[in-house]
């Protein structure tokens, strides 16, 4: 069986001020995004990966480089298919003035219906398709190991969730992964997973702050 752990990054301050997170996007940690990385990291501190895939994201890097300063490992590989989801024009933006936008706003109230082409952003089909991909391909690749995954909210919620079998629809009516939460999926063949984790980030303490 191969455990996949998922951590999504630290706060940022794009999250910290409440605008639209992406691909093409990014900024440093605040205070609280280090301290969760570092405190995702202490509670991960007896976990052996025998892998680690990253965003090219910085936000990302950053996180596992926190998470990972007590734990190395040899090899961290960073994957293309683990960037954030593309919302295009709207990147860098007010979520407040995103949802102004009938196209966008169908992002957080109509996502089966959500249609990003007018501002040249990603739909939910494409996420899904190089989230299973990048499952698949570890599972496949390194049977009966552990591997870490960091990554971004959107990106990793609806990856992880449709692996379960969840619909669109359903994964993004409910909330998404906070910063630095731990999700573990386990697979014996990388079609079919079980949900070990999800969301966790009682490790926190105090509580930071979370925005989606």
């Amino acid at each position: 069986m191969t455990e996949l752990y998922f951590i999504r990054h630290g706060q940022t301050i794009i999250n910290q001020e409440g605008k639209v997170n992406g691909a093409t996007v990014d900024t440093p940690l605040t205070a609280a995004g280090i301290s969760g990385a570092q405190a995702a990291g202490r509670e991960l501190a007896t976990c052996h990966f025998d892998h680690v895939f990253v965003s090219p994201q910085k936000r990302a890097q950053a996180t596992a480089q926190l998470v990972l300063a007590n734990n190395p490992v040899a090899d961290i590989q960073v994957v293309e298919q683990l960037h954030e989801m593309a919302f295009g024009d709207w990147e860098g933006r007010l979520i407040a003035d995103g949802k102004k936008d009938p196209a966008l706003r169908r992002f957080f109230t109509d996502p089966e219906h959500y249609d990003p082409s007018s501002y040249h952003g990603e739909t939910f089909a494409a996420v899904v398709a190089r989230g299973q991909a990048f499952l698949q391909h570890v599972v496949t690749t390194y049977p009966h190991q552990r591997v870490l995954v960091v990554g971004h909210g959107t990106m990793l919620t609806v990856t992880v969730r449709s692996a379960l079998g969840a619909s669109i629809g359903e994964i993004m009516t409910q909330a998404q992964l906070d910063n630095t939460s731990i999700s573990v999926l386990q697979s014996d063949n990388g079609t079919d997973f079980t949900l070990a984790r999800w969301n966790d980030t009682s490790f926190l303490t105090p509580a930071i702050d979370r925005l989606a």
